[in-house]
């Protein structure tokens, strides 16, 4: 018994460093986080262990922040009905509620700093709109014409299937500088590690999806009504899209074109990076642009194009004329 209660000592050690550390943890300026000032205020409370672990200083950004409340949650909930613990029960209970505050805040605020990565040209990779040609080539085409993010769409695959092209997208967007969204499948964006998951209205929600990513990968949602805008910022949507801007024909959405009037009100509404769909090629691409859409979304102006890299360098090319970032 002595060698368990030893062991769960030393445990608990790191499991106050955990805390402790994390509590130190600076953000920006421009970054509220008031669950870590529940996390220092809560801290005199939890029993100090008769030795400290040597595990480093103060976290020096946000995900090690988050790697340290996530271990400290985790191990708490795995030993908070032991007796050998100096924190235990009801104490250790309130304790691992308070953490999933801050680890939530925390997540958001990464998310917050990569929204730089919604900008440019957006490019949905669907093997059904390749005019019958190699989806990668498609997609490796995409990114040399300068293309920022790509997304996987394939509704018709099993997800096994579809799973070796989700892992050679992810490699060749990163390689290349270049970010991977997966559609519907929160499992696969998991598994692959892409930059993060499109969802539409009727997918999986928001809030459950984030339950299988993790806490930098993003998730953008799709909205047809202004007032969806909102609702899917507020259910933790990192980035928007709005759609369809022009009568779009790779994809039977069901609804009638928004038109600019729509996209400028879009604009103002959303909180988030705004991303159009729908319709768009190098004929209207500036006009959206200076709409304000932060990314451009398309399917078959490349998927479709002749020569696909040369279709996607036109565009990158006219988002820059337009003034939008690439």
């Amino acid at each position: 018994m002595t060698g368990t209660t030893g062991g769960n000592q030393s445990h608990y050690q790191v499991i106050h460093h955990c805390l402790e550390a994390a509590s130190r943890f600076a953000p920006g300026s421009n970054l509220h986080l008031p669950a870590l000032q529940d996390l220092k205020e809560l801290l005199p409370a939890v029993p100090v262990p008769s030795a400290s672990a040597d595990a480093g200083g103060t976290p020096a950004t946000l995900s090690d922040a988050i790697a340290l409340v996530a271990f400290a949650q985790s191990s708490l909930s795995l030993t908070a009905e032991s007796s050998e613990l100096p924190l235990a029960g009801e104490t250790a209970g309130r304790v691992i509620r308070i953490l999933g505050d801050p680890e939530e805040q925390l997540g958001v605020a990464v998310r917050r700093e990569r929204a730089g990565l919604v900008r440019g040209l957006y490019v949905i990779i669907d093997p059904q709109i390749t005019g019958g040609r190699d989806t990668l080539e498609i997609a490796q085409a995409a990114v040399r014409g300068g293309a920022r993010m790509l997304q996987l769409r394939d509704k018709l695959s099993d997800k096994g299937d579809s799973l070796p092209l989700a892992r050679s997208l992810q490699k060749l967007c990163h390689e290349a500088g270049a970010s991977l969204i997966i559609n519907d499948h929160a499992d696969v964006a998991a598994a692959v590690g892409s930059a993060g998951l499109h969802v539409g209205q009727t997918d999986l929600p928001v809030m459950e999806a984030r339950k299988v990513l993790g806490h930098q990968q993003v998730i953008g949602r799709s909205n047809h009504e202004i007032e969806e805008i909102p609702e899917s910022e507020q259910m933790g949507a990192d980035h928007v899209a709005f759609g369809p801007i022009y009568h779009t024909g790779s994809k039977d959405v069901g609804h009638d074109p928004q038109g600019m009037d729509r996209l400028n009100l879009a604009r103002e509404t959303a909180k988030t990076p705004l991303v159009a769909i729908g319709g768009i090629n190098a004929e209207n691409v500036a006009a959206v642009i200076e709409a304000g859409a932060d990314s451009i979304c398309v399917t078959a102006a490349v998927g479709a194009a002749p020569e696909p890299e040369a279709a996607a360098g036109r565009l990158v090319k006219m988002i820059e004329d337009a003034g939008g970032r690439t």
